[in-house]
């Protein structure tokens, strides 16, 4: 049986809002679980118990299903009030709450590093995710100005703990808002991948940075991903490469071309083996299989997959079908896959 996909159009984007990448299935009970355990202690104002729950999730690396690390589940749980469409007041309200933590918790870096996560929130809520020519005056300096406020929280940061890989994350998004020149960014790339090469959201959100597109030439993200897997190493490594790819090229157009297939392949069987794949996961190998040509991997993988599709990956159910059976279906037009 000949497997087939679909191109996907790429879809003009207006604006680089901070990436939330995140590898954990969005129905996972654990991850669901351990976000209303992190709201419940915020909420009491149980700010030592979350310190103490922080220090244990950089020291230990925790991961859930699929290698999303619970750090990162961590900071975006207490560093967002809602959805960018919540009130301003909410929004200060949640700020406040944090200020608090810092003031009961000098000497912590971690209400700090969530502080900065929800002043470069807030200053995207001001600027809107529309093209830049809609955005007005007054959006433009709030912007700016809580970019700013995100930026003196994370040097406030790295004066009083020690490194947070979730910091590295959030200066990036803030270098990225500010239009650092490229020297600074890839200095703190050189730091974050120093501090923790396996720290996944930061690669992804630097490969991203280097496209052709943004800020980068031809082949740099390529290269970078590969850098950032050789420096983590072995399995780990691979697993970071997976990442990188499922964040480049799944699942609308393939914006790092380079990437090398037999080592995302690998990745992929990486996270299998270090912390079981997601759905997800699955949808996405099988989506860059058939993007590479690997009909067999494809064919495998969907096996795995049986009906369990992912909207996030195949948009539509005609598409998902049609990708792994072959045959057009309803209004899709499959293409062929390379090697066929």
């Amino acid at each position: 049986m000949k497997f087939l996909y679909l191109a996907v159009a790429a879809l003009a984007v207006a604006a680089q809002e901070p990436a939330t990448e995140d590898s954990a299935e969005p129905v996972d009970t654990h991850v669901r679980a351990f976000k209303v355990q992190v709201e419940s202690l915020f909420n009491k104002g149980e700010f030592a118990e979350l310190d103490t729950l922080a220090a244990r999730l950089r020291s230990e690396k925790l991961r859930f299903k699929g290698g999303a690390w619970q750090l990162n589940t961590f900071y975006k749980t207490i560093g967002d009030a809602g959805p960018l469409t919540a009130t301003d007041a909410a929004w200060q309200s949640h700020m406040a709450k944090l200020e608090r933590w810092i003031k009961e918790s000098p000497t912590s870096p971690t209400p700090r590093v969530a502080l900065a996560h929800a002043y470069i929130r807030f200053a995207w809520k001001a600027r809107g995710t529309g093209f830049a020519d809609t955005v007005t005056p007054e959006g433009w300096a709030l912007f700016r100005q809580r970019e700013q406020s995100a930026r003196t929280v994370l040097e406030d940061a790295a004066k009083v703990g020690a490194a947070d890989p979730q910091w590295y994350r959030e200066m990036q998004a803030v270098a990225t808002a500010q239009g650092w020149d490229r020297a600074q960014v890839d200095a703190l790339a050189t730091q974050a991948l120093a501090n923790q090469p396996g720290y996944y959201y930061f690669a992804t959100a630097y490969a991203y940075y280097l496209l052709p597109k943004w800020h980068g030439k031809p082949g740099e993200s390529e290269r970078w991903a590969e850098q950032v897997a050789d420096q983590a190493g072995g399995e780990e490594g691979d697993a970071t490469y997976f990442m990188i790819a499922a964040a480049l090229n799944c699942c609308r157009s393939t914006q790092a071309p380079a990437l090398s297939w037999p080592r995302v392949r690998q990745g992929f069987s990486a996270i299998d083996r270090l912390y079981g794949s997601t759905n997800r996961q699955r949808n996405m190998v099988a989506y860059l299989a058939l993007r590479a040509g690997d009909t067999e991997t494809a064919r495998e993988v969907f096996a795995r997959i049986g009906d369990d599709w992912d909207e996030h990956v195949w948009r539509t159910k005609a598409l998902f079908d049609a990708s792994r059976t072959g045959h057009a279906i309803g209004k899709t037009q499959p293409l062929r896959a390379a090697n066929d």
